[in-house]
């Protein structure tokens, strides 16, 4: 059977899960997500400073926002976690490269800050994190603090 929408319906399916193994479409889709993340990465390099946006479906969706030398083992470890309680990867989205550590710090710090002004609401429990906010809005933010860090 072809699933027009996997990713809709995995959001809509990973609001309501509850103990127990993921379900397999949400794993597909995760693991699809990952594959382009992969994909990104394998072209431009995997050990480089990047900023990532990720989207975890579960009972409480969220965005999630944060920087890495190590993007690809950064993503594996949100994703154990993520699955641990429940939630799955939808979408993934990898920065271009940024020159070293302090620009990288200094991308995610002003993008998290236009996370918070687009949403203040959205974030109570982690600067990271953002509940029930947009992956495009998030890869926007990530994307002009990130030619913001690399232009000036």
């Amino acid at each position: 059977m072809l699933v027009k929408n996997p990713r809709s319906l995995v959001r809509r399916l990973m609001r309501h899960a509850g103990d127990g193994p993921l379900p397999v479409l949400a794993l597909r889709v995760q693991d699809r997500a990952r594959e382009e993340v992969r994909e990104v990465l394998s072209t431009d390099g995997f050990d480089e400073h990047r900023l990532y946006v990720l989207e975890l479906a579960g009972s409480r969706p969220r965005i999630k926002i944060g920087y890495s030398s190590d993007p690809w083992g950064r993503i594996a470890q949100h994703v154990r976690q993520a699955n641990q309680w429940y939630h799955t990867l939808i979408r993934a989205h990898v920065s271009e490269p940024l020159h070293d550590k302090d620009s990288g710090k200094q991308a995610e710090d002003t993008a998290l800050a236009f996370m918070r002004r687009l949403y203040p609401e959205a974030a109570p429990s982690s600067r990271e994190f953002f509940m029930g906010t947009d992956f495009r809005a998030g890869k926007t933010c990530v994307e002009v603090a990130v030619s913001l860090t690399n232009y000036t």
